[in-house]
């Protein structure tokens, strides 16, 4: 799989989640290595950085801005499937400022 140049939205996340159905992740990948962009919704501006794990699955760390100016941090395992030609990614995350966790679903559209 090669997430470079592909956009993402999420499709569901956890109750203490910040992304929403209006953000959108913009991946670029380098060999082994991954990043992306975020913002919209809750999330003004934001930044991950990670590896492939194996051939589905990334592990990275992320860092936002959220509308109330609030710097959060977190850390994050995605697998990534196709369904219907697009890849669609189970995430497993966890805050690091509050230990919370949680799940959430993207899909490149």
């Amino acid at each position: 799989m090669n997430l470079n140049q592909k956009i993402f939205m999420a499709l569901q996340n956890s109750e203490t989640g910040e992304v929403s159905n209006q953000t959108k992740f913009y991946y670029y990948q380098q060999d082994e290595i991954i990043w992306a962009e975020y913002s919209d919704g809750e999330i003004l501006k934001g930044f991950l950085i990670g590896k492939w794990v194996n051939t589905s699955q990334i592990e990275f760390t992320y860092q936002h801005l959220n509308q109330k100016l609030e710097n959060r941090l977190g850390r994050c395992v995605t697998t990534f499937e196709v369904e219907n030609g697009k890849l669609v990614g189970t995430e497993h995350w966890q805050w690091l400022d509050t230990l919370e966790q949680g799940s959430s679903l993207i899909k490149e559209i």
